[in-house]
């Protein structure tokens, strides 16, 4: 009797277990849709996008163990991961948390693979390259140079025409001191932006290469290394004109004695000059330097007349008063 009521025992316990297992089984679709509906609440109420991913997920987890029955749910599921990490991953480029936003694209990128949503891959990546540049140009504000340029570097594996990406890069070689990198880095976002058809940013490296030759060549004479000053004025010739340059170059030409280049190039450099009268002063100097030279007094005369503006005033007054004896 007492094997019998044993017997009984074990095989109400089984029961009991398939009951309850049975009971799981049939109730699995509800909770699949129970968790789909708690991480839909979590974005749509409360805007936790990485909160309602990982309830989706583990909405994925229950469709899978309960199979084709919950293949409905668990496909709602998985459309919502990608395009939620997407959303969170934008919300912190609006919150200009930029490393952060990076990582989130990356996540995006992540599950837009894994969920196959070619659309959030493809836009996910889109936005990365301009993330590692904005992220860059806030470190060179900073001057954290080695950091900015790893970002830059960063946004050119992924878009390696990228303009924008090669004259940062140029410009943190300027603040370096290296000329040829710079000039290499400007020249590559000239040609790129070129054979685009971007007249803006071909204008915009232009200038800054130009700019600084100017800058360098203006060290130089400062040295007193006219030739070298007039080698490096010349390769900033070849990215344009502009009014300092003008002025340099005839700076240079009146040290080297070659006053009538220096006419012609500071006469150029006042065409091209529109800042204000101490801008003009300086070029009007350095006329007044080259018609001297050249013999041409009365114009020399004129010339530093038109130069007694701030810091040229003293020295054009006495070239008037007691190098050319202007009336």
């Amino acid at each position: 009797m007492k094997a019998v009521k044993s017997s009984l025992s074990i095989f109400t316990a089984l029961l009991l277990v398939f009951a309850v297992n049975y009971s799981a089984d049939a109730q699995s679709r509800e909770d699949a849709i129970s968790t789909f509906n708690e991480g839909f609440a979590l974005f749509n109420e409360e805007g936790d996008n990485l909160g309602a991913i990982e309830k989706f997920k583990e909405t994925i987890e229950i469709a899978d163990q309960v199979g084709s029955e919950a293949d409905d749910i668990r496909d709602r599921a998985v459309g919502q991961i990608p395009r939620l990490a997407f959303m969170h991953a934008a919300q912190l480029v609006r919150d200009r948390e930029l490393e952060e936003a990076i990582e989130g694209f990356q996540l995006a990128i992540e599950y837009a693979e894994e969920y196959d949503d070619e659309d959030i891959l493809r836009r996910a990546r889109g936005n990365l390259p301009a993330l590692h540049l904005n992220l860059g140009n806030q470190l060179y504000r900073d001057e954290m140079n080695d950091e900015a340029l790893e970002q830059y570097e960063k946004a050119l594996e992924l878009n390696p025409s990228y303009v924008s990406a090669y004259y940062q890069k140029g410009l943190v070689y300027r603040r370096f001191g290296d000329l040829d990198q710079a000039l290499e880095h400007f020249d590559t976002s000239i040609e790129l932006a070129r054979e685009a058809d971007d007249e803006e940013n071909v204008e915009r490296s232009e200038r800054a290469a130009r700019d600084y030759l100017v800058y360098r060549a203006s060290e130089q004479i400062e040295e007193e290394n006219y030739n070298r000053a007039l080698d490096l004025l010349n390769r900033a010739a070849g990215y344009g004109e502009s009014a300092r340059l003008h002025y340099r170059f005839a700076e240079t030409y009146n040290y080297l004695e070659r006053h009538s280049d220096a006419l012609s190039s500071a006469e150029r450099a006042l065409e091209l000059e529109d800042g204000g009268r101490e801008d003009h002063a300086r070029i009007y100097f350095e006329l007044g330097l080259a018609h001297k030279g050249l013999d041409n007094t009365a114009d020399a005369c004129s010339a530093f007349e038109n130069a007694m503006v701030g810091e040229y005033r003293s020295p054009a007054e006495h070239e008037m008063e007691h190098e050319l004896n202007c009336e």
